[in-house]
């Protein structure tokens, strides 16, 4: 079980990354498009593959087969940390099985709504096949069945391919989409801070520590050097 972000935002990577919890980072072209501030885009991709030492993805926007090869070996030269992404259907399957068998270039083979899709993406050799959950939820069917079915067919026949579910609308989609079966999820930084916090969470930290303060002010804990010391810093960090 795998987090990734799902961000171009170096400052909401760097945070995520920093608590040590998330391996990985995906992008799309709407994504990019996204960013408040003009950046280069080779540079950002580097930026990003600095502070994640793990899988990277990046969406090739050509349509046809020779553009989509060309910027898969153009983005995979920058470092080896990048997985590409290609779109599925006719040509991005074509192109996967290219890039998989004779360019032993990784590909997240994306953009997934339906177990046969889901099939053909292993099939190709693709190293991973994304699922769109908010987006097959808004084609009126279950999310959650095509990910359980692609997950036990893959498990079945041993099929290496990893499910990654992105298009996360919501907290309760987080979940769902784990138990259903996902190997990774790609999550937007705004529910991954979310998931750190609660406020039953927060307000039980904050007894626990009022609750110590106060035994020690009445000396009723003895701390030995070490315990004091650690004590002392605390305090001082917490100003």
């Amino acid at each position: 079980m795998e987090i990734f972000v799902d961000t171009a935002d170096l400052n909401e990577i760097q945070e995520a990354y920093s608590w040590g919890c998330i391996s990985g980072v995906t992008t799309n072209p709407k994504i990019a498009a996204s960013q408040k501030e003009s950046y280069n885009f080779q540079e950002r991709i580097l930026e990003i593959c600095d502070l994640v030492k793990g899988p990277l993805s990046v969406e090739v926007i050509s349509e046809d087969t020779e553009g989509m090869i060309q910027e898969a070996k153009t983005y995979a030269s920058w470092n080896p940390n990048v997985v590409v992404k290609i779109p599925m259907g006719k040509v991005g399957l074509r192109v996967t099985a290219i890039l998989e068998r004779q360019e032993n270039i990784r590909v997240n083979l994306t953009a997934i709504m339906a177990t046969n899709q889901a099939i053909l993406a292993s099939l190709s050799g693709a190293t991973y096949a994304s699922i769109f959950y908010g987006r097959i939820s808004d084609m009126g069917y279950d999310p959650c069945t095509v990910i359980a079915e692609t997950s036990a067919l893959y498990k079945s026949r041993g099929i290496p391919t990893k499910i990654i579910v992105g298009s996360i609308r919501n907290m309760l989609d987080i979940n769902k989409a784990f138990l259903a079966g996902a190997d990774i999820l790609t999550v937007p930084f705004k529910f991954l801070k979310q998931m750190t916090e609660n406020p039953r969470t927060e307000q039980t930290i904050r007894e626990f520590n009022d609750s110590w303060k106060q035994m020690r002010e009445k000396n009723l804990i003895q701390l030995d050097e070490d315990h004091q010391l650690a004590e002392r810093i605390l305090t001082f960090v917490n100003k």
